[in-house]
């Protein structure tokens, strides 16, 4: 949120808003340096490692073999997830030229403006981006589960996340009226951060468990499946990766506080934004890789049989010789 502005006594408050808008959109941006850089290179980084990834997926179960015209709802998931955690993440971009991730003496009131508003986007398209990724994650768990407990504690573990998230993104749009007043509070009003704040803590919570939930079950899922013990831990250690992203929502949680600052607010906002988008960018990664075991599989199978060649080409020339 930007903080607030002095009207000039020739203005009424939202005529003086309405100018101020004006001002900022014609306000060029700022080149990112310190920890604005280091958020722009981390989210290039995950956008390209995560469309790599998603590719690679969608590739496997649309065209791929015996997974070709497999496609179920968990690869419709993780595309919408990827959409959003792609959006989120263009927006969190935008926002680092504007001033996320620097202090107050680097930025004008025009440029803390055009930084919350992208901000607060990016920050609404990453609510959006975990429950689509963990409900991909939710229906493949289901699909090679058959117990009833499990599926219920699954589907229940998804609407839990889901209304947190929705609960979350509410409290975001409608903390000020009009929604522009979140980044020019001039143009309406605002209300208690405190309880978006509070929100944000329920949130963090509530991914914590559910993140844990969906890298332990695995265990219990697989330990009963018709397969060999490697088998069987090479599945549970893909599926449990998403508790990698967990450990991002932990590092993020003790930042929350800081969307109260009064100085320097959008600094410490970029470590929050850093944070969201690790989580987001690991937990779609996670989620894709037992798609890919079947790609990994048929380059090791190719490997072997290019080996296999070459060895039987050497063998037959020396028998030659």
């Amino acid at each position: 949120m930007a903080p607030q502005a002095t009207p000039t006594a020739s203005l009424t408050p939202l005529q003086q808003g309405l100018l101020l808008s004006q001002q900022a959109y014609a306000q060029p941006p700022i080149a990112p340096t310190g920890l604005a850089l280091t958020l722009v290179i981390i989210i290039l980084v995950f956008t390209v490692l995560s469309t790599v990834v998603v590719a690679l997926r969608i590739y496997v179960r649309a065209w791929m073999g015996k997974s070709a015209g497999t496609w179920g709802w968990e690869d419709t998931f993780i595309t919408l997830g990827y959409g959003s955690f792609l959006s989120s993440a263009i927006f969190a971009i935008e926002a680092c030229y504007y001033g996320l991730g620097s202090h107050d003496s680097k930025l004008n009131m025009l440029l803390m403006i055009r930084c919350a508003e992208y901000a607060m986007y990016s920050n609404v398209l990453y609510g959006f981006s975990m429950p689509f990724i963990k409900a991909s994650v939710v229906f493949t768990l289901n699909r090679i589960t058959t117990n009833k407990w499990h599926r219920w504690g699954l589907y229940a573990m998804l609407f839990v996340a889901s209304i947190m998230s929705i609960i979350g993104i509410l409290a975001t749009l409608l903390y000020c009226h009009p929604v522009p007043a979140y980044w020019n509070p001039l143009l309406g009003t605002c209300g208690d951060f405190m309880i978006v704040v509070r929100i944000g803590y329920a949130w963090t919570a509530v991914g914590i468990v559910t993140d844990w939930t969906c890298a332990i079950l695995p265990y219990f899922i697989v330990r009963n499946l018709q397969m060999s013990s490697r088998q069987k831990m090479i599945v549970m250690l893909v599926l449990g990766l998403g508790a990698l992203a967990s450990t991002a929502t932990i590092v993020r949680a003790p930042y929350l506080k800081y969307y109260l600052a009064t100085e320097d607010r959008l600094y410490w906002s970029g470590y929050i934004t850093l944070w969201c988008l690790l989580e987001s960018g690991i937990a779609l990664i996670a989620a894709c890789l037992p798609a890919l075991r079947i790609l990994v599989r048929k380059y090791i199978d190719s490997s072997k049989n290019r080996s296999g060649n070459k060895s039987n080409g050497y063998a037959a020339e020396s028998g030659t010789g």
